[in-house]
């Protein structure tokens, strides 16, 4: 563990408990004995933390002292205190909301400017220069085009007074146009567009709709049908893009090299499946066996992706193998 981020936690620690034993602060740190005393020696000496030992309570605890700790040291400087976590979700924060007041088209366009200013003043202290900070963090992330959906308002008032919807739908696999009565339950941010999860008359089921596809949308007096948010997380949440199938089947797939490394620090599933086999990382996922979008995300790892099994997901990327090499000839 990074060694900033160690003195935060056991900051923290002591900060949430009152008192915190040594075997705590390595269990929060992951780290040996010598280790966290060392880091507790620092930060008594070049932070002018106020940490001391108490027999009595049988841990570390700040001395009533602590308030009087120097203002100006690295210790009291809450903006070297970013794990990557927050410094990521900080920056990509403020950079959404610049992005947002920018367009001046939204509901909260002129709000967003005394937003920023609060989360700036309430995470920096005087010390740190916000706009400094954010001319040498750089986040490198995929951009989306603007989503077209001129019906998202009134998916939106449906979803708040919870009324039915009467939708034009354009499927992109049969290029059909079919209309539906609909239920819907919620809306969900998947990969750079949105998908409106409802229950579908027409079906009678549970649908997910891709609402750039949703060519009209018309509100309806007539209640929503009830249906409990453990029955949606359950039929859902798990098996969005290419996990969604009537049939789930587990894939056992075999990264080397440096997409070892890339595949393993990504969560492909809630449930997923991991070990390592000296220098090969193995993952077992549940999925759509033939899906389009798993074959394309094992592709782009290249020769250092092999899928085990199932025998329909090796079938499938053969498949769009052999139809990439046509392109070539």
């Amino acid at each position: 563990m990074d060694f900033n981020v160690r003195l935060m936690k056991i900051d923290r620690l002591i900060a949430e408990k009152g008192v915190a034993t040594l075997s705590e602060l390595m269990q929060a740190t992951g780290a040996s004995i010598a280790t966290t005393k060392r880091d507790i020696a620092y930060m008594r000496e070049q932070l002018k933390a106020p940490i001391v030992f108490s027999r009595m309570r049988g841990g570390y605890v700040f001395a009533k002292t602590r308030a009087e700790a120097k203002r100006g040291d690295f210790y009291d400087r809450r903006s070297m205190w970013f794990t990557p976590e927050e410094l990521h979700c900080t920056v990509r924060t403020l950079e959404d909301f610049k992005s947002l007041e920018a367009n001046r088209k939204g509901y909260l366009s002129k709000d967003l400017a005394q937003m920023s200013a609060r989360i700036r003043s309430s995470i920096f202290s005087d010390e740190a220069n916000c706009d400094e900070l954010l001319k040498r963090v750089v986040l490198f992330e995929p951009q989306s085009k603007p989503i077209n959906c001129p019906s998202f308002e009134v998916l939106g008032q449906a979803l708040v007074h919870r009324n039915r919807l009467r939708i034009v739908y354009h499927s992109d696999e049969k290029n059909e146009e079919t209309e539906r009565i609909i239920s819907p339950m919620r809306l969900c941010y998947y990969k750079g567009s949105w998908y409106l999860d409802a229950w579908c008359h027409k079906r009678d089921a549970l649908r997910t709709f891709n609402v750039e596809n949703i060519v009209h949308a018309e509100l309806l007096q007539t209640s929503v049908k009830p249906v409990p948010m453990k029955v949606l997380r359950s039929q859902l949440d798990a098996f969005y893009g290419f996990y969604r199938a009537d049939d789930i089947s587990y894939a056992r797939i075999r990264f080397v090299g440096q997409a070892a490394k890339r595949a393993s620090k990504r969560i492909w599933h809630p449930d997923q499946f991991e070990q390592w086999i000296n220098q090969i990382y193995e993952l077992t996922i549940p999925c759509s066996p033939e899906s389009p979008e798993l074959v394309s995300e094992i592709l782009s790892y290249g020769p250092q992706a092999k899928v085990i099994e199932p025998v329909e997901l090796r079938n499938a990327i053969l498949k769009a193998l052999t139809r990439t090499l046509k392109n070539y000839e």
